[in-house]
């Protein structure tokens, strides 16, 4: 049997709306999972991802693009998401 991990998720800006009220989650997941793991148990397309951290690091390849190759969450990790940012380019809002 394969031994399980908890992370806490945080979800910001477009992304709450996959998730019943504001606040942490906490996911139980397969011991080795990878970051995109989180996004496909709540139903979020990796394309509405815009920023995405694991304790406080990014894990992005690029802004708005997919996530880093070879990292595995650990018990007890943070990870956030978050949609586009307000007033910046992916808003279409002109960012001097």
């Amino acid at each position: 049997m394969r031994a399980m991990i908890e992370v806490e998720v945080h979800l910001y800006n477009s992304l709450v709306r996959y998730v019943p009220r504001y606040e942490p989650l906490r996911l139980t997941l397969p011991e080795g999972a990878v970051p995109a793991e989180v996004a496909r148990r709540l139903g979020i397309p990796e394309r509405e991802i815009y920023a995405a951290w694991r304790n406080g690091h990014n894990i992005l390849q690029s802004f708005g693009g997919s996530f880093e190759e070879g990292v595995q969450l650990d018990h007890g990790d943070r990870v956030a998401l978050s949609g586009p940012i307000p007033f910046s380019r992916a808003y279409g809002a002109p960012v001097c």
